[in-house]
């Protein structure tokens, strides 16, 4: 019984070998006929998707500008630069959504980093968003009331008024060292 069984597997095997040669031979002869058209074919197609990816990428590319453009409008507009984005997605359903951001930048002098996270709730036409968590480094702790400040915000989760306030205290800022700056030249003009 064994026997009969290697017989018939020595046959497949046989018959194996001989449609792969038979397949070989049928792939050589079609290509012997038509591999002029099927090259031609093979280039059209390989330059239709190359065309299609050059105008995606020409698209890309002028997205990225006018955001690049909008980004520096922006930065003009409200004073904060931003020099650091990063988006990681925690949580992702059919009507959640969870992210953890990271912002670095700076106004005017002070230099920041914020980091959140973002809950999106689809309830049926309404989207609510909340800040979840909120942890805010800003150099320049030798501001004893703007670092309470920044506590408060944080226990608040309030980033648009930590945003607003910080635009507002680094003008502050500037127009201190501004004003000791004249007056220290004033001073010494007074000495000379």
């Amino acid at each position: 019984m064994e026997q009969k069984y290697e017989e018939e597997i020595q046959m497949l095997e046989q018959e194996i070998e001989m449609l792969e040669a038979e397949q070989e031979e049928t792939l050589r002869s079609i290509f012997i006929e038509h591999g002029d058209r099927l090259q031609q074919e093979l280039k059209s197609v390989c330059e239709e998707r190359g065309g299609a990816q050059k105008h995606a990428l020409s698209k890309l590319i002028t997205e990225v500008r006018e955001l690049e453009k909008d980004l520096r409008r922006q930065t003009e507009i409200n004073g904060i630069a931003l020099n650091e984005c990063f988006v990681k997605t925690l949580h992702k359903s059919e009507r959640k959504l969870v992210q953890q951001l990271r912002l670095a930048g700076h106004c005017s002098v002070l230099l920041f980093q914020v980091e959140f996270a973002v809950t999106e709730i689809q309830e049926d036409d309404a989207l609510l968003r909340r800040v979840t968590e909120l942890n805010i480094v800003v150099d320049g702790v030798e501001f004893k009331d703007f670092s309470a400040f920044v506590s408060r915000v944080e226990d608040t989760k309030d980033l648009l008024l930590f945003f607003r306030t910080l635009r507002t205290f680094s003008e502050r800022c500037e127009e201190r060292r501004q004003t000791f700056q004249h007056f220290q030249v004033t001073s010494n003009r007074s000495k000379e």
